[in-house]
């Protein structure tokens, strides 16, 4: 069971989620939103207030009364703003955007009743998942996502794969339409999977690297305490003493200096980790804060109550946070198959060409090379960046866009390729140093022995046969969290 407070929501928490897990609502989490409600309630008392008093986007000069359908509203706005299209979103997404927006809702800045996210709770915790999908957001609040979700609890859109809703809602206030849906929650849980997993990844490729670096004989002197005290960036220190743990005392190295692919280790993965940290720490920022636009703050009790009208539903630092990663990762890809094809070289390993079992000709991994190239051709593609994209909607009120939800849907995707990139580069390591005659035992470094153990569950056969199999299960072994 995850408690959502509002004030704290651990990433591993919203996967936690994601994957299944129960959630409840801290009983200070309602008394913050009942404020929060209140606050907004005596605000539009006095002034204009965007969404529940006016109409929003081009309609924003709009005033509405009672006598024009005030009361009736929110359900119409709901339902106009519900409209996607494209593929459905899978379980684990949708029930991740439900998770952060029910904690943006519990850190009281919307102005939205507590009963509203109390039956999100109930929609949660009978896994009864909205039917989103992919193509509505553009970065600038995940309005169609969230609004559909709002049909969802009246009953009046199916759930996906069916299901049925624990306790439908029989009504939506006004007050209540645009606090829920004005949020980039969908965006953000996409990026807080991806960012998860690609952390597992990293570590898991890292881990692999080391072993090719090992089975080619790498000069470790580029991964001394001496290059690390020099590092441009504590990251890339950090990855030097990482790798120079794995690695050091694993045999005499070959070359007094290595390919890049061998010697840039610390930067190639410094780098990485680097966006990868600052990533997370924009996420962890994103889950308890309401970006809701108008933002409602102070207190009634006091005169303080007013709200904000603002812009920071507009995605630029996540889009441009996604982007940088995505650099960092499509820039390495030139390292990860350099060290593939070098483990295909008898000039590095001393073993037949592309680690066949003899000389006669045999292709061996020969075609996991271009497994890799066209996993890494994905990658590179997903690393244009997106947060250079625009557009102006509503009648030119809204004239840009950050299109975070395009950056993360790609960042998910260049998690799945760099899966398969560092399940090749372990498939060939594992081979050359079992062709070797290398066993885990002789290393040091318990995650490095870890990670042999590992590769040494694959297939030892290395006549030419059908490589699939190995290469799924070297997919697993890689998204797997056991090695660091």
């Amino acid at each position: 069971m995850v408690t959502i407070d509002g004030l704290t929501l651990d990433l591993a928490d919203v996967v936690a989620v994601a994957d299944g897990e129960d959630v409840v609502l801290a009983p200070e989490a309602l008394v913050r939103m009942d404020e929060s409600r209140k606050s907004a309630e005596a605000t539009a008392l006095r002034r204009p207030v965007y969404g529940r008093s006016t109409g929003v986007g081009a309609n924003r000069t709009v005033s509405l009364t009672a006598a024009e359908g005030r009361d009736t509203h929110g359900l119409k706005l709901l339902r106009s703003h519900a409209v996607d299209a494209g593929r459905a979103l899978d379980r684990r997404t949708v029930r991740a955007m439900l998770v952060v927006r029910l904690s943006q809702l519990a850190a009281g800045g919307s102005g939205i009743n507590p009963s509203i996210a109390e039956q999100l709770v109930e929609l949660i915790n009978s896994d009864v998942v909205p039917d989103i999908r992919e193509f509505g957001g553009i970065g600038t609040a995940d309005l169609q996502a969230l609004a559909g979700t709002a049909l969802t609890l009246l009953g009046e859109r199916q759930p996906l794969d069916g299901g049925n809703v624990p306790v439908r809602l029989t009504a939506w206030a006004t007050a209540d339409a645009l606090p829920f849906i004005s949020s980039s929650a969908l965006t953000i849980g996409q990026a807080i999977l991806a960012q998860q997993k690609l952390s597992s990844l990293l570590d898991n490729a890292a881990s692999s690297a080391a072993l090719s670096f090992i089975a080619m004989s790498g000069n470790s002197e580029a991964l001394s305490p001496a290059v690390a005290a020099a590092a441009d960036t504590q990251e890339v220190a950090s990855a030097a003493t990482m790798f120079h743990g794995m690695v050091h005392g694993s045999g005499e190295p070959a070359r007094i200096q290595d390919p890049y692919c061998l010697r840039t280790l610390p930067q190639i993965f410094g780098s990485q980790a680097e966006e990868l940290a600052g990533l997370h720490a924009l996420l962890s920022r994103l889950v308890t804060v309401g970006n809701e636009n108008p933002l409602v703050h102070g207190s009634p009790s006091d005169g303080t109550n007013d709200v904000a009208h603002h812009g920071l539903f507009q995605m630029t630092n996540l889009a441009r946070r996604v982007d940088t990663l995505q650099l960092a990762i499509g820039a390495a890809c030139a390292t990860h198959l350099r060290r593939i094809d070098l483990l295909c070289d008898p000039k590095y390993t001393g073993l037949h060409p592309f680690l066949a079992e003899d000389g006669s000709g045999q292709s061996g991994v020969m075609m996991l090379e271009y497994v890799a190239a066209a996993a890494v051709g994905r990658i590179r593609a997903n690393a244009q960046p997106a947060s250079l994209q625009t557009v102006v909607l509503s009648l030119g009120a809204e004239e840009d866009a950050s299109f975070a939800s395009v950056a993360t849907a790609q960042l998910e995707s260049t998690a799945d390729a760099l899966a398969t990139v560092a399940a090749v580069e372990l498939v060939c390591a594992s081979r050359a140093l079992r062709l070797q005659g290398r066993r885990p035992e002789e290393f040091a470094s318990a995650r490095l022995r870890a990670m042999m153990q590992a590769g040494f569950t694959l297939p030892s056969d290395v006549e030419d046969r059908d490589l699939r199999g190995d290469l799924e299960m070297a997919i697993e072994l890689i998204k797997g969290s056991y090695w660091k």
